[in-house]
Formats: C-alpha cells, sequence, structure tokens
C-alpha cells in the first residue's frame, strides 16, 4: 500500500455507534470483546485517583457532574445566558458545556494513551482483544491525550454534519485543558503517530464511538449530531469556559475511581461533585442576588456628606446611566478607592456580577484597601465581609485576616510591633470560607478580593494558567488602580490587552489615575469599546468638555452602538500648591556618598526651618537608598521630641506593613495636631496611591507629572498659608559655553530607569515654570499641566523646549522598543483580535514563568524579592526572631510560623537585582523535604545573613538595620582590615 493509501486508511473515521458487540481482531490475539473493551480504558491511574484505578466513563461524567457545579458557583448569568443562545435554548448552554467537559479526555481512548502505564494496564487492554503496543506512547511521542482528544472530537463533529466554525472552537476546548491551545495543525497526527492514535484495527474505533455515545446520553446530550449549536460564543466566553473545563477537571481527579463504571450515572456523579465542591458554596458571591441601591440605602452606606460631594455625584451619575455597566474612568490626584467601589455596587447589580476585584498598585498599602472592601462590604451585608480575600503573598501581616486565619497563634505579634521577641509561631490555622481560592491558580475566582493589579494584567498574557484567571475576571466588576501601569510602556501593553477581551466581555470595569493625556484616555475607550464592537480598529472619539478636574468618562455600549459622555468636576475648594526647586549636584545623584549627605544635610534644615509646631511632612524619594540617607540628617537638624519615621521598600515586610499602618493612623485626613511635636515621613513610592495622608509639606523627588499630581494630594487644604511642594532629586546643567548645545537636566539612575527621562524633563519644566510664578492651582490646573507634558517640547516653556528635544526622541525610542517586546507575549497578537476561536492562543507562551507573573509583566528590571534569614550556632532562625530546626526547615510546622518567617521578606538594592536572581532557597526549602510550608517557600531566594545581620552579594555588603532596612553598605575591599 502506498504511503498516501496508508495515511488516508489511517485518518477514516466515522464515529458510528456499532451493530454488533464482537468483532475478530489480529489473528492468534485474544477475542474482541467490545464491553470488556470499555471497560478497560482507564482515564485515571491509581497513582492519580486516590488509589483506585479511575475508569474513562467514571471520570468523564465526575468531570461533566463538578462542571454543572462549578456553573452555578463561577459561571456569570451574562455567560450562562449567552450559551443558551449558543446551544439553542434556555438551559441548553450547560447541557452543551457539560458534555465538552466530559469528553475533555476523549484523547486517552487510544493505545497511545493506555501503552503509557506497562505492563500491567496495556495487558489489561490486550486481554479485551484490543492492539496496544506500551513501547512507543504519549511519554514519548511529543504528541499528548488532549491534542489527540482535540483531534478526535474535530473528526467525530465533522462525521455528524457540524459546521467548521462551529467544531473550531469546541476542540480548542478540549486541547487547552491543561493549559497550552494549540493551532489546528498541531492537532493533526504525523505519520509516525496516526496508528497509536487510532489503532491498527477497527476496534478502536467502536469502542470510541461507543463511549461517545454512551457518556453523550448521560450527560444528557443525545441529540448531539442533529442539535449542534446554533451561534458562536465570544471568544473571551470560550477562554472562560476552558478554564472552567480545566478546574473541573482538577477537581474530579480528586475523586476516588469507582471499581464498575456502569454502576456510575449523573445521579450518583452529582452526589460524588457535591462532596469535592462543598469547600466553594460558603464563598459564593452576590450573583442575582445583589439589589441596586437606592439613594437612601447609600447615604447610610458612604455617608451623607461625602456622597453629596461633586466627584462621588459624578460617579454616581454615569454609574447609573450605563444600563448593564460599562467602562468608568476616574481621574483624580487624591485617593478614589470609596468612588470606584460605589461605581462598582451600581454597575454590579445591573450586570448581575458575582463579586469585586480592587486592584491596587504593587506597592502599595494592599492591607488598608484590604480593610476598607470588608468594610464596605460589611455594610452591604455581614455576610460578605469573610468572602473578601486579600490576593497577597504577605496577606497573614494584615490584623484582621491574622486574627481571623490564625487566632490562637503568637504571629499576631509580628503584625503589632515592629520587633517582636523570639517566638515558635505556634498555633493551628483556622478554616475560612475563602480558603479554597488559595489553591494552585484559584484567586481570582475568589467573589470578592483585593490584588495587585498585575494579577489582572496577566489574564491578558500567554501563560499556562491564563483561561482560569479569565474565568474569575468575567464574573467581576473590576476597579483597577492604573496610576503606575499606564506610566509604563510595557505595563500599558498589556492593559490595553487586557481590556480589548473584558471589553469583548463587556466586564464593567473601573480604572482610576491621578490624571490622563487625551492620548492615554483614548487608547483605554478605544480598547474596551473596540473589543466590545468586536473592531480592533476602533478609535474612540470623545466629546467636548470643559478641561476640569477631577474628571469622569464613562464609556458603554447602547445597542450595538458605542457611548461615551465625560463630566468635569470643579471640586471646591481648590488649593494653591506653591512650587519650590531644591536643586542637588550631580556628584550626590551619581551616588557619591560625601556630596549625598551635604545634599541631605541642606534638605534637613529647610524642613526643619519650614516645618512649624504640631505639623508634618512628607518627604518621597525615588529610590528607598535615598530615603535611608537622609534619615540621619533629619534626626540631626529636627528636635528631640519631633518624629521621624522611613518608610520603604527594602524594608522587611512585617516592619513595613507595621509602620505603614501606624504612619496612616498619626497622619489620617482629618486628624488634628498634637501638641507641638512635628512629624516627618521620609518614603520611597510605597506611599504613592492608596495611603492617604494629610501634611503641611511635602518634598518630591522628580516625577512625572502625574505622579508629582499624586503626590501632592497628600497636602492639606486648610492652614493660614498654602502647603507647598519642594520638587529636588534633579541637578540642572546649564550651558558651559555660548553657543553649545543646551543640555538636559540629571537625574538618579533609579529615577530614569523608573520613569524615562522625558517625562522627567517635561515634570522638571512645568514645576520650574510653577516656581517663577503663583504655583498650581489644583485640582483645576491638572488637566492642563498633564497635557501640556503629553504634548513633547512644543508644550514645554520656551527655555526648555531645545533641551527637551533629543530626550524626547530617545524616549519615544525607548517606549517603541519596549512595547514590541511586550507585545510578543499579548493574548493576541496584533490583528488577531478578530479570530473566532482559541486556535494558536498559547503559541510562543511563557508557561515557564508562571510563577513569577509580577516579573513577566514587568519585564527585565523587576525588583527581586529575598527572605532574610539569620544563621547561628544553632541552625536559622528568622529575621524576627523565629527560630527554626538547624537545617531551616519547616516540615510538619504549622503555618503561622512559616507566615511569620515570611515577614522578613525583603527587597535587593536595584544594583543588585540580577546578582539576586541567583539566590536560591535554603536546601530544607525544596518540596521534597517537607509538605504544606516547604511548598510555599521552594521559590524563595534565601538571603542568608550573620548574626550581625551582614552579608555580600554580587561583590557588595550588605547589613540589614532594623529602622533603615537594607542597606548597601559599598563594594567588598579585599583589605583585611575593612
Amino acid at each position: 500500500m502506498s504511503r498516501e493509501l496508508r495515511q488516508r486508511a489511517w485518518r477514516r473515521e466515522e464515529f458510528r455507534v456499532p451493530e454488533t458487540e464482537e468483532r475478530g481482531g489480529t489473528p492468534g490475539a485474544p477475542e474482541f470483546r467490545l464491553e470488556a473493551a470499555v471497560d478497560a480504558i482507564i482515564a485515571k491511574t491509581a497513582r492519580y485517583a486516590k488509589g483506585t484505578t479511575s475508569h474513562f466513563l467514571t471520570h468523564a461524567l465526575d468531570t461533566a457532574a463538578v462542571a454543572e457545579r462549578l456553573w452555578c458557583l463561577l459561571v456569570p448569568k451574562a455567560v450562562q445566558r449567552e450559551m443558551d443562545e449558543v446551544a439553542g435554548g434556555r438551559g441548553r448552554g450547560l447541557v452543551l458545556f457539560r458534555w465538552i467537559c466530559a469528553l475533555h479526555d476523549f484523547g486517552k481512548i487510544a493505545p497511545l494513551f493506555q501503552g503509557r502505564f506497562p505492563p500491567d494496564y496495556p495487558e489489561v487492554v490486550r486481554r479485551a482483544g484490543l492492539t496496544c503496543d506500551e513501547t512507543f506512547n504519549e511519554k514519548n511521542a511529543s504528541y499528548g491525550h488532549e491534542r489527540a482528544g482535540a483531534y478526535l472530537i474535530n473528526k467525530a463533529l465533522k462525521s455528524a454534519g457540524w459546521a467548521s466554525w462551529h467544531r473550531n472552537w469546541v476542540w480548542p476546548l478540549i486541547a487547552g485543558h491543561h493549559g497550552d491551545i494549540c493551532g489546528a495543525n498541531a492537532l493533526v497526527p504525523s505519520v509516525a503517530k496516526g496508528p497509536l492514535l487510532r489503532g491498527k484495527d477497527e476496534n478502536w474505533q467502536l469502542v470510541r464511538a461507543t463511549l461517545l455515545h454512551t457518556v453523550s446520553e448521560r450527560v444528557g446530550y443525545p441529540d448531539w449530531r442533529v442539535s449542534p449549536p446554533v451561534k458562536l460564543p465570544r471568544r473571551s466566553t470560550q477562554l472562560a469556559l476552558c478554564g472552567v473545563l480545566k478546574l473541573a477537571d482538577w477537581l474530579s481527579s480528586d475523586l476516588k475511581g469507582i471499581t464498575d463504571p456502569r454502576e456510575l450515572d449523573m445521579r450518583v456523579a452529582r452526589r460524588r461533585a457535591a462532596d469535592v465542591c462543598a469547600e466553594a458554596a460558603p464563598a459564593r458571591g452576590w450573583g442575582t442576588s445583589k439589589e441596586e441601591p437606592g439613594d437612601a440605602a447609600l447615604e447610610d452606606r458612604y455617608g451623607k456628606r461625602w456622597l453629596g460631594s461633586p466627584l462621588p455625584q459624578a460617579v454616581l451619575g454615569l454609574s447609573r446611566r450605563m444600563p448593564e455597566g460599562g467602562l468608568l474612568i476616574v481621574e483624580t490626584p487624591g485617593d478614589a478607592v470609596e468612588a470606584g467601589l460605589l461605581s462598582a455596587e451600581i454597575m454590579a447589580a445591573r450586570a448581575q456580577a458575582q463579586g469585586v476585584l480592587v486592584g491596587t498598585p504593587e506597592w502599595s498599602a494592599h492591607h488598608d484597601v484590604y480593610r476598607r472592601v470588608r468594610t464596605w462590604l460589611r455594610k452591604i451585608d455581614p455576610a460578605y465581609e469573610d468572602r473578601a480575600a486579600l490576593l497577597h503573598e504577605l496577606r497573614a501581616l494584615d490584623p484582621d485576616w491574622n486574627a481571623a486565619k490564625y487566632p490562637d497563634s503568637s504571629l499576631r505579634r509580628y503584625v503589632a510591633t515592629e520587633c517582636p521577641s523570639e517566638s515558635d509561631a505556634e498555633g493551628r490555622s483556622a478554616s475560612l470560607p475563602v480558603d479554597w481560592f488559595f489553591g494552585h491558580t484559584r484567586a481570582l475566582l475568589a467573589p470578592f478580593a483585593v490584588a495587585p493589579t498585575y494579577q489582572v494584567l496577566a489574564a491578558a498574557v500567554r501563560t499556562q494558567y491564563v483561561m482560569i484567571r479569565m474565568a474569575g475576571l468575567l464574573a467581576k466588576v473590576l476597579v483597577l488602580d492604573i496610576a503606575d501601569t499606564v506610566l509604563d510602556d510595557r505595563t500599558r501593553v498589556y492593559l490595553l490587552e487586557a481590556l480589548r477581551w473584558l471589553g469583548q466581555a463587556r466586564v464593567p470595569m473601573v480604572l482610576m489615575a491621578p490624571a490622563l493625556s487625551a492620548g492615554q484616555r483614548g487608547r483605554l475607550l478605544s480598547a474596551w469599546l473596540g473589543g466590545a464592537i468586536g473592531d480592533e480598529g476602533y478609535e474612540a472619539s470623545e466629546p467636548d468638555a470643559p478641561a476640569a478636574h477631577p474628571r469622569v468618562t464613562a464609556a458603554w455600549l447602547e445597542g450595538t452602538d458605542p457611548r461615551i459622555t465625560v463630566r468635569g468636576v470643579d471640586a471646591p475648594p481648590g488649593k494653591r500648591v506653591p512650587v519650590e526647586l531644591a536643586e542637588e549636584a550631580p556628584a550626590s545623584l551619581a551616588g557619591d556618598r560625601a556630596a549625598r549627605r551635604e545634599a541631605d544635610r541642606r534638605l534637613a534644615r529647610h524642613l526643619a526651618d519650614r516645618l512649624g509646631p504640631g505639623q508634618s511632612a512628607l518627604v518621597v524619594r525615588n529610590s528607598a537608598e535615598r530615603a535611608q540617607s537622609l534619615l540621619p540628617a533629619l534626626r540631626e537638624a529636627m528636635d528631640e521630641t519631633d518624629t521621624v519615621v522611613v518608610l520603604h521598600t527594602q524594608l522587611a515586610a512585617g516592619p513595613q506593613a507595621v509602620r505603614a499602618r501606624q504612619v496612616l493612623e498619626r497622619l489620617a485626613p482629618g486628624t488634628p495636631a498634637t501638641g507641638g511635636e512635628r512629624f516627618v515621613l521620609v518614603a520611597d513610592h510605597l506611599v504613592e496611591r492608596s495611603f492617604p495622608v494629610d501634611v503641611d509639606l511635602l518634598v518630591s523627588d522628580a516625577a512625572p507629572v502625574e505622579q508629582l499630581l499624586a503626590r501632592s494630594a497628600a497636602l492639606r487644604t486648610s492652614g493660614p498659608t498654602p502647603a507647598p511642594l519642594v520638587v529636588t532629586g534633579y541637578a540642572d546643567r546649564p550651558t558651559a559655553e555660548p553657543g553649545e548645545k543646551q543640555r538636559a537636566p540629571v537625574f538618579s539612575s533609579e529615577s530614569a530607569r523608573r520613569y524615562g527621562d522625558r517625562w522627567l524633563v517635561a515634570a522638571l519644566a512645568l514645576a520650574e515654570e510653577a516656581a517663577a510664578g503663583d504655583g498650581w492651582e489644583l485640582p483645576r490646573d491638572a488637566a492642563r499641566l498633564v497635557a501640556r507634558a503629553h504634548e513633547g517640547p512644543a508644550g514645554l516653556p520656551p527655555a526648555w523646549r531645545e533641551r527637551a528635544g533629543a530626550v524626547w526622541e530617545s524616549g519615544r525610542q525607548d517606549t517603541a522598543s519596549r512595547e514590541a517586546e511586550a507585545g510578543q507575549h499579548t493574548l493576541a497578537r496584533r490583528g488577531e483580535h478578530h479570530a473566532r476561536n482559541l486556535a494558536t492562543l498559547s503559541y510562543l507562551s511563557t508557561p515557564h514563568q508562571e510563577w513569577d507573573l509580577a516579573g513577566l509583566i514587568q519585564g527585565s528590571g523587576f525588583p527581586v524579592e529575598t527572605l532574610a534569614v539569620i544563621r547561628d550556632d544553632e541552625g536559622y532562625r528568622s529575621l524576627l526572631g523565629v527560630r527554626l530546626p538547624a537545617d531551616g526547615s519547616v516540615k510538619d510546622k504549622p503555618d503561622a510560623l512559616v507566615e511569620a518567617l515570611r515577614c522578613g521578606a525583603v527587597r535587593l538594592p536595584p544594583n543588585l537585582w540580577q546578582a539576586g536572581e541567583l539566590l536560591t532557597p535554603l536546601p530544607a526549602w525544596t518540596p521534597e523535604k517537607g509538605a504544606g510550608g516547604a511548598r510555599r517557600l521552594c521559590r524563595s531566594r534565601a538571603l542568608v545573613l550573620d548574626t550581625s545581620l551582614r552579608t555580600t552579594l554580587g561583590g557588595r555588603r550588605l547589613r540589614y538595620d532594623h529602622e533603615l532596612g537594607l542597606l548597601d553598605e559599598g563594594p567588598v575591599a579585599h583589605s583585611p582590615d575593612v
């Protein structure tokens, strides 16, 4: 037989129910018995099915039953209604989805998989009369059962007459149930794999046809041949359902197998599914039970005075204008979390969303936002308060979470004081309603959550579990602080990609930022609306609106037509902010210690002279190192009765959280001054957003205009004299000779790395103009300042245009390069958003970086976190005093001890990030060395300190100081005297 004829023969599939149960096989082989052959097909070996082999039919019905339960628990009503339309009638959407889930392992009905577990399982198959050669199987064929199943189901649907556009959205769900969705070309088995997939005789075809018929009948879709779908689901819906399928497969795999699969029907399978899904039920979200609150309820919830102020009124009015929710962009320099929650409550009721996710900047005070979200939920209904999850690695540092999760543990001392005494962190953890969502990749499925914004952006990146993330996001209203995201060239790409997918799904969203340029705002609106109408090239056109600030923009669909409305908020009273400049020497910015000490002394004296009795100041530096160096100078310049606190990202996580709470309490808006004591907070970008404080003086390193506006929100509006903004952290470079080309100012390396020179130059030019004039009138001037900064050199004062030109062009090139790099990882490539299915979605995916999502989103130069431990004569102890066994193991230790150990998490200085990536966990932290806590530490980079809290890394000396944090003390000297 020719090669072409062999290929045609191997590809002949009919999937028809057999008319006979007996058929001859290979001469000399056992007689083929269809019933025995069907019973011989396994889906899970005893190793993966709780010690009992799970037959294909058992696992298929278990998965269908679990999927049915997850449909009710996790799938939003909008998706359920859409799938009913797809399947052709009310309730048929669930039937169709349940059927697809039941068939997810159809590729295992092949010798390629059954021969994977010699010698026992292939022998059982052969005794039933099927051919099975275990020498070449799924393990060594580079062709998994998920692709095989997608290929076989696609062939079955084709033989039944399903149209190609329906087949082509079904098979990717099956192909992707292990995380990667291949293209159609990768489905077709090669010549070598063909016989092992389909078998060398027709008996395998009979077994597959029988099981397909049996499964279809038992899950309630016997008419699948003659009742195909009538409509295509949205691509975002396909991806979310693929995630639910994947989760159903995982959960059903935890069920023990049944000896005789004929004993299992859907009634029994549903009972088994109820057991495995029982943990999820207590943490259900709103669903259809959420009613839209009226004015009286909102006044009780938020307070009549706050609700009646201009910004909440604008947010409320536009939220109510959108029939089923949409995209709301809130631009205000101040804290906008409550305004975002107000809008979310309205849109959730209209869209029947199951919950809310609040995304904060990665470095912000997550725990304060979490407390506010819990308070908000309690006012809606006390039952919802305990269903809020803090999706942060160090959530145990939150006192509310800690008290609920570890009620009997001494861990509470680690969230109440910076330097607790030595402790074994005894006590066991309690069970919480949201514990289920902290299983592998389940976090975004929690009904109410507070998380770093990058976790939402990860749903726009080709990672192995992106489908589960999308399943979680489609069920919620998203309230995201994008202040940092929209300024970063790389993360902005992922934000726009997320908006396209979430817009396609009509997910209600609230985006919060200090201020946006017209171009930035237009790209956000275009992405969400373009996704909603299915037009990747759509460009939103904003209506004319006064240049007031704060500003609220709403976008939604009215039928199929995009609608955009803008409301400017002139929020009286405004405040005049005098702007002052405090230049530094270039050597200080370059890291010269003597020059830095002099610059710090000068700034400290300025602060001491300017602050009156009982007043406070906030100093925001662009790096932890600059915050650390200023503290000694301030202590020297201030009085003994004054308080100076340093708060930055190179403090250990435990002290950082404790200190942040204390500062928020001390500087909370409306808090009266106490006596003559002055208070100075020296911080880095940790306090930039979601950190509501009031101060009388603000000192800020040079930063983009948007960040200066956000930082200026901390200035008091009351008082006899306007509270000033002092801009420092730069060195001007005037022209040395007549006719020489003017040069741009100098900034610290960390400022330039974080923000880019062109945005720093634009901000400094506008600040210099304000310093020479009457300052800024905020928030009225915010929109004008941001527009000028983004206009380019033409928007700057004439004296700065030439100086900004070269920097601006270089910055544009850097932006294009970083955007192109980020575009290589987006969920859909440019021009692919018109696709109607998920085929090729995982092409060039990055599953190897799944565990380091923040690094994947931010790209190169992302901060490196370590877990500091102290090695002494007795072994190891944590940075904050938790004694560990001699080898540092946490085997058989309570979770509270692991959390106390993680209070010593500390970020490395930026110049050591590359060296820090080479740090490894302690050997005793590998999963093989212990269960539970070891799995949570297995990717922690151990920073091992001696008893004087010192170590070396990357040729530099590091020391941890309990007040200053992790210090870089300079290069390791070759002299033994150092």
